[in-house]
């Protein structure tokens, strides 16, 4: 008899068993999905900044904090100093993102499943997505990490202040623009061309003289910084040459430009992210003239608010329509941002935290001669990060 009962109760555990393993997603029976690789998909970027031939003060400590602030996988940074015989100073690609494995998703119970095993499932299931969720968290915790520790172990500052003079300094910005674009073109080659519009380069130069050949920047985003306070018209006439050469965007800025404002230029450009907008509407002016119209006030005021917030920075387009010379038109398109800018500024918006950009008589929104050409835009963006 006892042995009898120690024969059933074997029997019952063993077809609780069975039952039970039969309940449990992804085991013996109901095989799972296989693990599940986590990464970030970034695509390649390029970075490319040119010091002048001789050292500048303040220009390494800079860069530093500017590559620090804008790091991001599979970007490849190259420094250069300008020169007849320009001479690379650092040159590195991040790494890449990082890599996390998690288990396969649980399998679905057959059509015959009980109450009991769908229960189980679900209770499966919603693990699994857990630990997806904390496997996402993981790999951008630990892609940032290397990213970070990747740009500071670049020692820029210590490369460009220590590095020797590199021949005669070419002296203007054509000359600077020519050494980037060279600095370009190898990282292309050796990248298989696969930066797309993710390409920046920054010039900081003492000359704003000469004009890049055409088509020379090919759609690459360029920052250029300068050792004096330029005018109007200098930067208007850059910006214009800059364009021309084929640029996809162009900001000229003086020596007042923080390391905050360039890392918010230079993260948009390697990530052309579209930034959240908040956009004036349509300001529009007068045929020829520059002068605020009347009722812009009422559009611009709302942007006061926003603009004050820590970090916010506008970049305020000029344009202009089709009549008139390219350089007029250059040169009036900018004439009209500025005075938005100034409308700002009069409002208490430090100049550091505007950005003005002429675009002449592109990007037409109407007809060429049409008056809705006749237009300055402004687009408030927020910092990726911090930039002492």
């Amino acid at each position: 008899m006892r042995q009898a009962a120690f024969l059933a109760k074997a029997a019952a555990a063993a077809a609780l068993a069975s039952l039970l393993a039969g309940c449990a997603p992804g085991r013996a029976g109901h095989p799972g999905d296989p693990p599940v690789r986590l990464t970030e998909q970034v695509a390649p970027s390029a970075f490319v900044a040119v010091v002048p031939g001789t050292a500048v003060s303040g220009v390494a400590a800079a860069l530093s904090r500017i590559v620090a602030a804008t790091a991001r996988p599979g970007e490849d940074v190259e420094i250069v100093r300008a020169g007849t015989r320009p001479r690379v100073l650092v040159a590195a690609q991040s790494p890449h993102p990082a890599t996390v494995i998690v288990p396969g998703k649980p399998a679905a119970p057959g059509g015959g499943a009980t109450d009991y095993q769908r229960a189980r499932y679900g209770s499966s299931l919603e693990r699994w997505h857990g630990e997806v969720a904390a496997g996402k968290r993981e790999v951008t915790a630990r892609t940032d990490a290397a990213t970070s520790a990747w740009a500071s172990g670049l020692g820029i500052e210590a490369k460009v202040s220590s590095a020797a003079p590199s021949g005669k300094d070419p002296g203007d910005l054509a000359g600077e623009c020519a050494d980037a674009v060279g600095a370009l073109v190898g990282l292309e080659q050796m990248a298989g061309g696969s930066f797309g519009t993710r390409r920046v380069i920054m010039a900081y130069t003492a000359d704003l003289g000469g004009v890049p050949p055409a088509g020379e920047l090919a759609g690459a985003d360029v920052i250029v910084v300068t050792s004096f306070l330029p005018s109007a018209a200098a930067v208007s006439a850059a910006q214009a040459g800059l364009l021309r050469a084929g640029a996809a965007w162009a900001s000229v800025l003086g020596p007042e430009a923080t390391n905050a404002q360039l890392a918010r230029l230079v993260s948009a450009g390697l990530s052309q992210a579209v930034p959240p907008e908040t956009v004036s509407g349509a300001v529009l002016f007068a045929n020829d003239s520059s002068a605020m119209p009347p009722g812009a006030a009422s559009v611009l005021s709302p942007l006061l608010s926003p603009l004050r917030s820590p970090g916010a920075i506008a970049v305020i387009s000029g344009y202009a329509s089709t009549p008139g010379s390219t350089l007029t038109n250059y040169r009036l398109s900018y004439a009209r941002a500025s005075a938005v800018a100034g409308f700002f500024e009069a409002r208490g918006i430090p100049a550091s935290s505007l950005v003005i950009v002429g675009h002449g008589a592109g990007d037409l929104v109407a007809p060429g001669p049409s008056p809705a050409n006749r237009r300055v835009t402004v687009v408030i963006e927020e910092a990726p990060g911090n930039a002492a």
